[in-house]
């Protein structure tokens, strides 16, 4: 189904937010008079009834700009909207008059001191929850520039930007469905079609169909390749040169804390998944020599390999499934759930100006948001899953913990989803009867793992070795990118079983990874997630006690990332805390092999 064929609850309702352009105007032009009135605090703030006034208007007038950060959301949606186009245009125009005008805030802040400040908030019930924020602060307080450096690296941050926004107008905003025409037949190549292709054509008759179908899908990313690696190249060198000049050594200094996840971690971390990376060939040249195919290419690697009637599901149904694999973390989770999808909150289908995969949207003020291509599939089914595992997680927090406690990183995020769809796995495998069926469910899960553990993980090696290659002073031409890539992917998942249809095609794969040019190191954040929400599953299933997951839930922002980790019994530092997951996909490849062994004998 597409967007446009869409009932009205399976939409965004955002632009009711503002139905004539004066409103957005008007709001606007209040959020602009309230920050210049903060400006009369400057060189005040030494003294404890101007910091406490002004950091209550401050966190005022922040909810002033809530509604129109909302609204310009659907820009998600309709990326094209002329509309909002014009209104954002304006909003970020009118906004740069304050560009550096408030760099003051850290000098005045650092004069007053640690002790002072969290003695002030303290006292004060309704700011006691920001002393975290300040403790942060003063943790980095040593990266802290003199207040002119600041205002001119806050004059140019905006030029900064650019690079990020030109990635998103290359890959989404310029793009339109494609034709592929082949044996005299006419291909619309967009989001749906290549999942189905990739899932459901026949093995050798449509080999050619799915690699010229994925050529022509990123048939735009390939024409403008050298464009992006410029773009890569200038992101990195952007972020290496911004940790220099607030004194870091250099980006390793920058992404990786020892709250959060050290250095250490890190390369741990891609040491023991290199070590213990053959079960990822294994699983792909069982699938090979079950499909006896000459050339065996990526394209072919997500085949059914059991011709079976294909099952659609409608939303409704795919609702239900989700309830179902979920009861068991108890009435408290499944309101918050049945809230969460309620109507207008989730944007489900396909339009070919919404931007592409699926993503949930917080707020501090308003309910979360979720985009989705919905395509009638199992995949879909897990998707929705995935998501509102973000969107129940993120009010469970919003319930359980004040602002600012109450929002979290993407690394404590990423466990509730990967959480809920270990649940759905476990569900659907319990209630299917047709081995052939399971077989399908096994594949989905290993790839499930492989994607967002091992890939993730040989992502994450080609994006430190690219920061790496920059910091020593060399560059990133496509060539250069394309060599790192290879190497990257040969260190971590070990050799390639993939024949290449097209020689040169993976010398662009890297761009759709849309992380390394918005989020650089969140990656591999996810993949430790994924090993968090396993163990926390593991215990679940053992125990049926679903105490432990909805208080993790509850804890949003209040610890520190590996505080957290640690407090729910996950230890970034030991090695070990990623065996479970290592194990679960090694045993679901033997599962795998078993299975197909009884359909060729």
């Amino acid at each position: 189904m597409k967007r446009n064929e869409a009932i009205s609850k399976y939409k965004w309702n955002l632009l009711d937010l503002y139905k004539k352009d004066e409103d957005f105007l008007n709001d606007l032009e209040i959020y602009i008079e309230a920050n210049n009135k903060l400006l009369r605090y400057k060189n005040t703030l030494n003294n404890k009834d101007s910091f406490i006034n002004f950091l209550k208007e401050s966190i005022k007038v922040d909810s002033y700009s809530s509604k129109m950060g909302h609204f310009l959301k659907y820009l998600y949606i309709e990326q094209k909207n002329e509309r909002l186009n014009n209104l954002e245009s304006i909003y970020n125009k009118k906004l740069q008059h304050f560009d550096g005008k408030f760099s003051w805030i850290s000098e005045e802040v650092k004069g007053i001191g640690q002790s002072k400040i969290l003695q002030w908030l303290s006292k004060d019930e309704e700011l006691k929850h920001y002393s975290k924020s300040y403790k942060e602060f003063f943790k980095h307080i040593k990266y802290l520039l003199p207040q002119k450096d600041r205002e001119l690296i806050s004059k140019v941050s905006n030029s900064s930007s650019i690079l990020y926004e030109m990635y998103e107008t290359m890959r989404f905003k310029d793009n339109e469905e494609k034709i592929l025409k082949y044996n005299d037949k006419e291909y619309i190549v967009n989001q749906k079609f290549i999942s189905d292709i990739y899932t459901y054509s026949d093995p050798k008759a449509d080999q050619e169909l799915r690699a010229l179908a994925s050529l022509k899908y990123k048939e735009e990313i390939n024409l403008k390749k050298h464009t992006f690696a410029k773009i890569y190249e200038s992101i990195v060198k952007e972020e290496i040169e911004s940790s220099k000049l607030v004194g870091m050594e250099g980006f390793k200094e920058n992404f990786f804390d020892e709250d959060d996840f050290s250095l250490n971690d890190f390369l741990g971390l891609l040491k023991y998944t290199s070590k213990n990376s053959e079960v990822y060939y294994r699983y792909y040249e069982i699938i090979k020599n079950y499909l006896n195919l000459d050339k065996f290419y990526g394209t072919d690697s997500s085949l059914e390999l059991i011709k079976l009637e294909k099952l659609n599901y409608s939303v409704e149904e795919a609702q239900q499934i989700i309830k179902e694999s979920l009861k068991g973390l108890g009435d408290e989770y499944l309101k918050n759930l049945e809230y969460c999808w309620s109507d207008n909150k989730v944007d489900y289908f396909e339009d070919e100006n919404k931007s592409t995969g699926a993503f949930t949207i917080g707020s501090y003020k308003y309910d979360s948001l979720i985009s989705m291509n919905f395509t009638d599939d199992i995949d879909s089914v897990s998707t929705l899953a995935h998501e509102m595992g973000h969107a129940v997680h993120n009010l469970f927090a919003k319930q359980n913990q004040p602002r600012p406690l109450n929002g979290f990183s993407n690394m404590i995020a990423e466990v509730a989803s990967t959480f809920n769809e270990h649940l759905l796995f476990d569900y659907l495998i319990k209630n299917e009867k047709d081995e052939s069926r399971k077989i399908t469910l096994i594949q989905n899960r290993i790839e499930f793992i492989f994607n967002n553990f091992f890939s993730a993980v040989a992502d994450a090696q080609f994006e430190y070795n690219c920061y790496e290659e920059i910091e020593k002073g060399g560059v990133l031409t496509l060539e250069k990118i394309s060599d790192i890539l290879k190497e990257s992917n040969r260190k971590i998942l070990g050799k390639s079983i993939f024949d290449r249809y097209d020689a040169d095609s993976y010398k662009y794969s890297w761009i759709s990874i849309s992380h390394l040019f918005e989020q650089p190191f969140y990656i591999f954040k996810y993949a430790v997630s994924i090993a968090v929400s396993f163990k926390l599953y593991s215990e679940f299933k053992n125990t049926n006690d679903s105490n432990k997951i909805i208080n993790f839930l509850k804890e949003g922002g209040s610890l520190e990332i590996t505080e957290l980790f640690s407090k729910y019994g996950f230890d970034c530092k030991d090695e070990n805390s990623y065996k479970e997951i290592i194990n679960e996909v090694k045993s679901l490849v033997d599962q795998f092999e078993v299975l197909l062994n009884k359909k060729t004998t």
